[in-house]
C-alpha cells in the first residue's frame, strides 16, 4: 500500500503531462491546418474540384477581389455557393468573400443595392430576390453573376446542370482585365462566320471569347475601308476559307505578322467544282512562320483512332507537348485527344515550328479524292503517301525590341476545331481545350476559362405510382416492423442478462 501511495503523485504528474501534450498536439494541428489548408471533394461528380484555369487565375491574383453574395439562407443555391467559395479561398488569400442576406440584413443590402445598381423583387413567399446573385468587384470595376449563370435547368427532363465555377472564374477574369484584347476574324473568302450559331459555325467560340473579356470583330481585308484597322487586332483568325485567298490579302497579312502580329490559320483542303484539291492562297503567309501547307487530304486507317463511319476522314489526332496542349496531358501522357475532320497535312520548312497534333503511322495522304467521292471506292491500305503526318504547328519568330514575345502563328490543317459543337458536346472537350489554349497563347493572355461540364442531376422528387407504393410500405410496414423487432431483441437480451445475474447471485449465496 505504501508503494502505491508513493507512486500516486507520479501518476498524477504523468497524467497532467499527457493532457498538456495532447493540448499542444491539437494546437499544432490547428496551426498547421490553417497554414497549409487542404480540402477534399468527396462529391460523386467532383462538383467542387477546381479546373486548372480557375487555379491559375486564383494563384495569379495580386490584389484583393471582393465577392459579395446576395442569397438568402433559404435559397437552394446558397450551400453550393458557400462550398465553392471555400474551395476558391483554399487557393488564394486575395479573395474577400461577403454574404449579405437580403431578408435578415435589409439595411446593408439596401446600401449595396444602391452601390451596384441591383434590381430587387419578392417571391410569393415574401423572400427578397435580386437580378444579381453574386457581384465580383475590384476597385470601380464589377461583374454580375445571375442565378441563370450559376445553374441551368432543362424543363424537358427536369434536370439541373451546375455552372457555378465557370461563372465565378469568368467574373474574376473580367474585373482583372483593364482593357479588352481584340480578336479579328477574317471575312470575304467564304470563311466560317462568327455570327453562325449552328453546330458548324463560330458562334459558341465568339461567346466564350467575349465572356473572357475579348473584343471579337469581323475584318474584311479585301474591303477598301474595313470597319476595323488591322493594327487594332492582337490576333487575326483565318477560319476555313472556301475559296482561294487573293495574293494582296495574303501579302498584307504576312507583312503585319512579320511586324509583330499573331495569326491563327485553320485551313482545311479547298475543293474546286470538279472536287480537285486547290491551294488555299495562304501558303505565302504560313511560309513566313516556316510552315508549309501540303494541299492534300489525310485519311486515318488506324481503327482505334478513326470514327467507324466514313472513309477515315474523321479521326482523333494525338497531341504533342507544348504550352498550347498542356491541358490535354496528365502526368506526361495524353488524357484528351482532338477530333479532326477533313484535314490537310503540314510540314515544317524552318526551325521555329513545333508540332502540336499528329496522326498515326497508318494514316495516308492523297492528292486526289475524286475516285473516293465520285466513284465510292474504298481507300486501300497503303494507298497514298504514308504517315505519320503533322496536322497542327505552332511557330514563334524572334521578338522585336521590347516586345514580350515574337510574332506567333498557329496553323491547323482543319477548321472543325473551332466549330460550336465542340463546346456543346462533352466528348469533344479536347477540341475545346486546344482552341482556347491556342487563342490564349497567341494573345499572350491567361488561359480561357474552360470548366468541364458537371453532370446534370434531378430537380425535385419525381414519384410514380410504384414508388408511392414503396414509400407507403416503408413508412407503414417496414420501418415500424424493424423498430418492433429491434425492441423485442433488446427486451429479450435484457431478460436473459437479468436471469443469468440472478442465477449467479443465488449460486454465490448457496456456496
Amino acid at each position: 500500500m505504501a508503494k502505491s501511495g508513493a507512486t500516486s503523485p507520479t501518476l498524477k504528474a504523468l497524467s497532467a503531462a499527457g493532457v498538456l501534450a495532447a493540448a499542444l498536439i491539437g494546437l499544432s494541428a490547428n496551426v498547421l491546418a490553417a497554414r497549409f489548408y487542404e480540402r477534399w471533394d468527396w462529391t460523386s461528380q467532383g462538383l467542387y474540384t477546381l479546373s486548372p484555369a480557375t487555379v491559375e487565375t486564383l494563384h495569379d491574383l495580386q490584389e484583393p477581389v471582393d465577392v459579395v453574395v446576395f442569397l438568402s439562407a433559404s435559397d437552394p443555391l446558397s450551400v453550393s455557393v458557400r462550398n465553392m467559395l471555400t474551395a476558391y479561398g483554399a487557393e488564394t488569400r486575395q479573395l474577400k468573400t461577403r454574404f449579405v442576406d437580403p431578408d435578415r440584413n435589409p439595411a446593408e443590402f439596401l446600401a449595396l443595392q444602391q452601390k451596384y445598381g441591383i434590381i430587387t423583387g419578392k417571391t410569393e413567399d415574401g423572400r427578397v430576390v435580386t437580378d444579381a446573385a453574386i457581384v465580383v468587384a475590384r476597385g470601380d470595376r464589377h461583374w454580375y453573376v445571375t442565378s441563370d449563370d450559376i445553374v441551368s435547368y432543362d424543363e424537358s427532363d427536369n434536370r439541373a446542370k451546375p455552372k457555378l465555377e465557370q461563372a465565378l472564374t469568368e467574373a474574376i477574369r473580367n474585373v482583372l482585365q483593364k482593357e479588352s484584347t481584340t480578336i479579328c476574324f477574317s471575312a470575304g473568302h467564304q470563311e466560317i462566320s462568327i455570327d453562325d450559331g449552328g453546330p458548324n459555325g463560330l458562334g459558341e467560340l465568339r461567346y466564350r471569347l467575349e465572356k473572357n473579356n475579348y473584343r471579337v470583330v469581323t475584318l474584311d481585308l479585301g474591303a477598301p475601308k474595313p470597319d476595323v484597322a488591322l493594327d487594332e487586332c492582337r490576333v487575326v483568325v483565318v477560319a476555313g476559307p472556301q475559296v482561294e485567298v487573293p495574293a494582296n490579302v495574303t501579302s498584307r497579312l504576312s507583312k503585319w505578322f512579320s511586324g509583330g502580329g499573331n495569326v491563327l490559320v485553320l485551313a482545311n483542303p479547298i475543293l474546286d467544282e470538279d472536287n480537285r484539291i486547290r491551294p488555299t492562297g495562304l501558303e505565302p503567309l504560313t511560309r513566313t512562320a516556316g510552315i508549309e501547307l501540303n494541299a492534300d487530304f489525310v485519311v486515318e486507317q488506324d481503327d482505334k483512332l478513326r470514327l467507324p463511319t466514313g472513309l477515315g476522314e474523321s479521326f482523333f489526332a494525338t497531341p504533342k507537348e507544348h504550352a498550347i496542349t498542356a491541358g490535354l496531358f496528365r502526368a506526361g501522357e495524353p488524357r484528351f485527344r482532338v477530333l479532326v475532320s477533313a484535314a490537310q497535312s503540314l510540314r515544317a520548312s524552318g526551325k521555329q515550328p513545333v508540332s502540336l497534333l499528329v496522326t498515326s503511322a497508318e494514316a495516308v495522304a492523297v492528292k486526289d479524292i475524286r475516285p473516293f467521292v465520285e466513284q465510292g471506292k474504298a481507300i486501300e491500305k497503303g494507298a497514298g503517301k504514308p504517315g505519320p503526318f503533322v496536322l497542327a504547328f505552332a511557330s514563334e519568330l524572334p521578338k522585336q525590341g521590347q516586345a514580350p514575345h515574337g510574332p506567333r502563328m498557329v496553323v491547323v490543317g482543319s477548321a472543325n476545331l473551332a466549330w460550336s459543337r465542340n463546346w456543346r458536346e462533352p466528348t469533344l472537350l479536347g477540341n475545346r481545350l486546344f482552341m482556347e489554349s491556342a487563342v490564349s497563347w497567341l494573345a499572350a493572355r491567361p488561359a480561357i476559362v474552360s470548366v468541364p461540364e458537371k453532370a446534370s442531376h434531378d430537380v425535385g422528387l419525381s414519384l410514380t405510382e410504384e414508388s408511392l407504393t414503396d414509400v407507403r410500405n416503408y413508412v407503414l410496414l417496414y420501418m415500424p416492423a424493424s423498430a418492433a423487432a429491434l425492441g423485442i431483441f433488446v427486451m429479450l437480451r435484457r431478460r436473459s442478462k437479468e436471469k443469468r445475474s440472478r442465477r449467479k447471485e443465488k449460486d454465490e449465496k448457496e456456496s
